[in-house]
């Protein structure tokens, strides 16, 4: 204690011009309106300049995030492409039928009662209404609308969306339809009483119309219910794609759609 006293004392004439200094700048701050208007502009550009460069890190790191997310996705699809190009020979020509467009989700909701989806892909894309739109993990919706440069979607969170779908164990036809209740679930209706369905199956596309590609998945059978006077199943399914992290998006063209459509009309 002794030591730290007679080192202050040593120092007392150093302590003393800062006293002063620090002194002299309160009083010159306070009392002088030019330099108080100085130092508070000093003071707000150097707090805005931390702020921006906190939100540039911040904003960083998210898309790094972003782009991890939308590697992985691609990834995915081109392995679910692979894997449906080699399940059968037959498939081969079905896969190359079809153009895959990508397209970054700008605007999306899943908690409401009927919703859409907005991206960053339109007409000059060669999106047109009625395209079907997947994930990396699973079917996504509809295309709704178009502009030259974004598109709205009817996602499959939309009770007037229904999806051609099929059983893949047992190839029996069903569909998807949204029942508004949860994000992560919809309603599995038409499979008839005989067929044996059970927890854990898988739901897919049919193939049946011009969205979507035959086997992209639409979710799993978790919850079932069948009673003797029933003529079809009450099910739900656990859904594949997570509504609510949706980055990264792919329109389905069909590429024969037209002469399709053409031998189809009534």
């Amino acid at each position: 204690m002794q030591r730290l006293l007679d080192f202050l004392y040593q120092q007392r004439e150093i302590a003393v011009f800062l006293g002063l200094e620090i002194l002299s700048v309160w009083l010159l701050v306070n009392f002088n309106n030019r330099h108080n208007a100085a130092f508070l502009n000093s003071s707000n550009e150097a707090i805005a300049n931390v702020n921006q460069t906190s939100e540039n890190i911040g904003e960083y790191f998210h898309l790094t995030e972003v782009n991890k997310q939308l590697m992985l996705e691609n990834e995915k699809l081109q392995q679910e492409l692979q894997k449906l190009r080699t399940e059968k020979n037959s498939q081969l020509d079905t896969i190359d039928q079809y153009q895959v467009i990508g397209a970054r989700v700008i605007n999306n909701t899943f908690d409401r009662n009927v919703n859409f989806l907005t991206i960053s892909a339109g007409r000059k894309d060669s999106i047109n209404v009625g395209m079907g739109v997947i994930s990396s993990f699973g079917v996504v919706g509809q295309v709704k609308s178009v502009t030259n440069n974004f598109a709205t979607i009817y996602s499959l969170l939309h009770p007037k969306l229904m999806v051609s779908s099929k059983v893949k164990r047992t190839e029996t036809k069903c569909t998807v339809q949204w029942d508004q209740v949860t994000y992560d679930r919809a309603s599995l209706k038409y499979i008839p009483r005989h067929i044996d369905l059970k927890e854990g199956d898988s739901i897919v596309t049919s193939g049946f119309n011009s969205v979507f590609p035959e086997n992209i998945l639409v979710g799993t059978v978790d919850e079932l219910h069948l009673e003797e006077h029933m003529t079809f199943y009450e099910a739900k399914l656990k859904l594949a794609t997570d509504f609510t992290s949706l980055h990264q998006v792919f329109v389905i063209k069909d590429l024969l759609k037209q002469e399709k459509d053409s031998l189809e009309v009534l």
